[in-house]
């Protein structure tokens, strides 16, 4: 008997539990506007459902057909009070005092009063606790000398429901879960039916009517601060704010105190004063026009030979086209090759230092000047190389600060290091013998190898 108690406490434990989720308050006024009326205030109610005894002194008990009225008034939005009667009617089978099987019939009668708690509510949908006090008797109260329908008891009740308000506005449609405990009996019963309530204004009544929303934003006039103009309930009803005035509002703009188009994000697009196609912020001559390849500036031709500076290979020089911008064929310094860029002349360097001397400024100079005709060439490395005289160490250290000086050199000429690398070889990879002096002529030297190439 004890534990039928139990799991029936625990069955209204579990009603209410899975009614109320972990993370909710209680109710408050519903939010959500309607467009009928609902009426709250003293209501009339009436279900049908089904019932079961867990502890009956019938062995073969069926769940039996549970009938009642309830009167309930709505004290506020959440609260309501409310008392009732129950009729549970039920059929089973028992063995009498002789051991033959009869039929019993019998009912058990419940007067009770209790109140529930909405704990989820919107205008027309409400999830709600209850609990209450009885007082319960049986008839018959023995059928062929077995006692069917208990002793009169006191009755708790416990359990839930939820309840839905039509657009008929007096009446609500809802189910409900119980649990019936009898301490005294030790006996305990279930019961689940639907529920339907009408409810007229007599006494307090309280009418939900949609609240005035003039710019249809769903913020009630009263709350909102910008009555007449749509908004957003975060700002109170009224416009998300766009401080440049752009069309964009201030959360999505990625430059809120300066307007711009939605292309831009909101920010303002980047000047060219010039009207060159660079804007200002990358040309490097924002006043004059000037190609993208020569950072935005005018273009010079020193030597007037119809060929710029930049390509120039003989920039001081008047020279033809087909020589790129020298007199001759001799006095290009350089060849560019598929995966090189071939130099006809060395790269002189001052007696163990990293400092190119000036007679070979102008071949670096047509290196640089090759290297912006050709912006196809991605990636150039430029490789130091010695002779064998001198330890492998300061060898390799020297390779590398020879090479890095004329990577140095041709960013100077606007070459953008992210072209260039620097790498040193020391005497790794000589091109003669190093025992005569020729030879180790020929093995100090740079070479350029193409990397990337589009």
């Amino acid at each position: 008997m004890r534990s039928s108690i139990k799991t029936c406490l625990f069955s209204a434990l579990l009603i209410f539990v899975g009614i109320v989720p972990s993370n909710t308050a209680l109710a408050g006024p519903p939010k959500i506007q309607l467009f009928e009326d609902v009426e709250k205030g003293l209501e009339v109610g009436g279900h049908l459902g089904l019932c079961y005894d867990f502890n009956s002194s019938v062995e073969n008990l069926y769940p039996g057909l549970l009938a009642g009225i309830e009167l309930g008034y709505d004290v506020t939005w959440i609260f309501r009070l409310k008392m009732g009667f129950d009729n549970s009617i039920y059929s089973g089978r028992s063995p009498n005092h002789r051991g033959n099987l009869v039929d019993m019939d019998f009912e058990h009668h419940l007067a009770w009063a209790g109140a529930s708690l909405s704990l989820l509510a919107s205008e027309r949908f409400y999830v709600y606790a209850q609990a209450g006090l009885g007082y319960l008797w049986g008839s018959p109260e023995t059928v062929d000398g077995i006692n069917v329908g208990n002793n009169s008891d006191l009755a708790i009740l416990a359990g839930g429901g939820v309840e839905y308000y039509t657009m008929l506005r007096h009446f609500s449609f809802g189910i409900e879960a119980n649990v019936t405990i009898l301490p005294m009996s030790s006996d305990a019963a279930i019961s689940i039916f639907p529920v339907v309530r009408y409810t007229f204004g007599v006494g307090k009544v309280q009418v939900i009517k949609p609240p005035k929303d003039r710019d249809n934003d769903g913020v009630p006039d009263e709350k909102d601060k910008c009555p007449d103009t749509w908004g957003v309930e975060s700002q109170q009803g009224c416009p998300e704010p766009d401080t440049d005035e752009d069309g964009i509002i201030d959360r999505e703009d990625n430059c809120p105190q300066e307007p711009g188009p939605p292309s831009n994000n909101g920010c303002p697009k980047a000047k060219d004063r010039d009207k060159d196609g660079l804007v200002d912020n990358i040309d490097r001559c924002p006043d004059e026009p000037g190609p993208e390849e020569n950072e935005g500036c005018p273009e010079d031709d020193s030597d007037d030979d119809g060929i710029v500076d930049r390509i120039d290979l003989c920039p001081t020089k008047r020279g033809l086209k087909k020589y790129d911008g020298c007199p001759s064929a001799s006095d290009i310094k350089i060849k560019l090759k598929k995966k090189a860029i071939e130099l006809r002349e060395k790269i002189h360097f001052e007696t163990n230092k990293a400092v190119i001397k000036r007679k070979s400024y102008h071949i670096l100079d047509q290196v640089a000047a090759t290297l912006k005709q050709y912006p196809e060439i991605k990636k150039l490395e430029i490789q130091g190389h010695t002779d064998s005289r001198g330890s492998d160490d300061y060898n390799l250290r020297l390779s590398q600060r020879r090479a890095q000086a004329v990577v140095d050199y041709l960013v100077g000429k606007k070459v953008s290091r992210d072209r260039l690398v620097a790498r040193g070889s020391a005497e790794k990879r000589p091109l003669a013998t190093n025992k005569t002096k020729a030879g180790r002529a020929m093995n100090r030297r740079v070479e350029m190898i193409i990397l990337e190439r589009d």
